[in-house]
């Protein structure tokens, strides 16, 4: 249970064939009883605060399919950590923008139909190691400012271990990319980008100590 797979966001239902199955080998290589992911588990492109693609599903269609594709995931990680990431709270925020309280919202986990074993966090600390959805700067600018390790996802083209020591200790960042389709419509918005999402996980073996970043043969 010290060691930890760090799955990178999933962005459902467009998640890419054959992730969850390779990042299954990841965690059974390397022995991790923890799985945490990253955030963004929902792409959220029909309820998003941007334009919509009209021959696109309606918000409806989405999230019953992301509910379809996540029961699987719900059956290779029965017990999980999730964090929650600005994808994943646009309906809390969809709900504010309409003046209505969060009263009337379900859990974010009953949405999903999700397992009781699964807990949606915004942020999670194991073995003196920060997990992170991320928003503001990257996994390794986060450890510097706060000198706390960190793992945090959102950055899709960025991947990475990087080291910080000083007189006084030794932090690190850890950034994931993603494990989502790019050619799916919801992601359209980046094709001009020079930069794509690199897909893979991470591990955070021995107590918090030891960071490794896996790319995914494609």
């Amino acid at each position: 249970k010290n060691n930890v797979l760090f799955v990178a966001d999933l962005h459902s239902p467009w998640i890419l064939d054959g992730y969850l199955d390779w990042c299954k080998e990841q965690q059974e290589r390397y022995d991790c009883g923890s799985v945490i992911f990253s955030g963004d588990i929902l792409d959220s492109n029909s309820w998003s605060f941007h334009e919509k693609d009209a021959d696109g599903m309606s918000v409806k269609d989405e999230l019953y399919a992301a509910k379809k594709q996540l029961k699987e995931v719900f059956k290779m990680y029965p017990n999980a950590i999730s964090l929650m990431g600005n994808h994943d709270l646009l309906i809390s925020r969809k709900m504010k923008a309409a003046g209505l309280s969060q009263e009337f919202m379900k859990d974010f986990g009953d949405v999903l139909e999700a397992p009781k074993t699964w807990n949606f966090v915004h942020e999670y600390v194991k073995d003196n190691v920060k997990y992170i959805h991320g928003s503001i700067g990257n996994a390794f600018k986060r450890a510097v400012d706060s000198r706390m390790s960190h793992c945090q996802g959102h950055l899709h083209s960025q991947t990475f271990v990087q080291w910080s020591v000083s007189e006084k200790d030794a932090i690190f960042g850890l950034q994931v990319g993603a494990g989502f389709d790019r050619d799916q419509y919801a992601f359209d918005y980046a094709k001009p980008f020079p930069k794509k999402p690199i897909i893979g996980c991470g591990l955070i073996l021995d107590k918090g100590t030891t960071p490794i970043v896996k790319i995914m043969p494609l």
